[in-house]
């Protein structure tokens, strides 16, 4: 049987379907040979189809001497914080209870119903002493995900080699060390839904008619006024200039920590002025590039933060999760 991609993943409504007919490409013979590559392609992790990646059975002629696991959805940390990229390891060592394993045959297709989940795995490939490589799959059930005891037998397989190789890839930074000292959150985007949905009766869990109303089930703390203020900390946000490897650092709409800086009594108190006198907002297309996030003093977990876009349309996003246009006064207050 031949699977691509970097990802099994199956969706299958559980209560309108069966996999028998869904899936006619399983159907419990044989696979077909896999087709020998001159490099290892290992996937995206999102299912990008590489149409020379040709997964199977490993051919009689091609005698495998190493074994690598791709791994698109790994995490390492350093003194930078956690990163998120892919991983690849390279495993020596006696590959006959490897093989045996995956040599195992796939289950007919279910005549029952499949349920609607999602399994997630890494990419199995092959090496031979002229590094030519092949993509094993994992032996399937009835509905086209891994069978379980064959999975069981994987690693266990696994475990017994030697890792030889592990290299990670570098994706985005997702906890940045230097943020969290900071006390400032790792990312941060605009978030606005309250203009959006109706309003929600909590006491009768139904939805009121008034269109443009707050939509929050639980209320959260307003911002503290002037007096309540020691000062804020201002929490900046920016792209991200590209590794040297050219590495993606930051996803789009998504911008990553770029620095902190804090304001005084007097400074945070007229910040916090401003944003009573905000108006609303209207649409906006234009995505900011540089944003802040704004912390009164002193901090407390799960406090009122409000996030004020530095360019693009400008917008203040409070506590109440209403868009309002920030006064120009208060972008030149938080001005790098």
């Amino acid at each position: 049987m031949r699977k691509t991609g970097a990802i099994i993943a199956v969706l299958l409504a559980a209560t309108l379907t069966g996999c028998a007919g869904a899936l006619p490409f399983v159907s419990g013979e044989p696979r077909a040979d896999a087709v020998p590559i001159d490099e290892l392609r290992c996937g995206d992790g999102f299912g990008a189809v590489d149409p020379d990646v040709v997964s199977g059975a490993v051919p009689d002629d091609f005698v495998p001497v190493a074994f690598y696991r791709c791994e698109a959805f790994a995490t390492e940390t350093d003194a930078e914080g956690i990163w998120a990229g892919s991983r690849i390891e390279r495993f020596e060592g006696d590959l006959s209870e490897l093989l045996a394993a995956l040599a195992e045959p796939d289950d007919p297709p279910s005549l029952g119903a499949c349920t609607a989940d999602m399994w997630i795995g890494p990419e199995l490939w092959l090496a031979d002493a002229e590094s030519r490589y092949v993509r094993a799959p994992y032996p399937s059930n009835g509905c086209a995900k891994p069978r379980p005891d064959v999975l069981e037998r994987i690693e266990e397989a696994v475990a017994a080699l030697a890792l030889v190789e592990s290299r990670f890839q570098r994706g985005s930074l997702i906890e940045s060390a230097e943020a969290t000292a900071a006390g400032c959150a790792s990312t941060a985007s605009l978030l606005v839904v309250a203009q959006t949905l109706p309003r929600v009766d909590i006491d009768h869990d139904r939805v009121l008619p008034e269109a443009g109303a707050t939509a929050v089930p639980v209320p959260l703390p307003p911002l503290p006024s002037a007096d309540e203020v020691t000062g804020m900390r201002v929490c900046r946000y920016a792209p991200a200039s590209l590794s040297a490897d050219g590495a993606v650092v930051s996803i789009q709409g998504v911008l990553p920590y770029a620095g902190v800086d804090d304001l005084d009594r007097e400074g945070a108190a007229r910040v916090l002025a401003l944003i009573g006198e905000a108006g609303p907002a209207g649409t906006c297309e234009v995505e900011a590039t540089s944003t802040v996030v704004l912390h009164p003093l002193p901090m407390a977990p799960g406090g009122p933060t409000a996030t004020v876009e530095l360019d693009g349309c400008g917008r203040l996003v409070g506590p109440d999760l209403r868009a309002a246009v920030a006064p120009e006064e208060m972008l030149a207050l938080l001005a790098p």
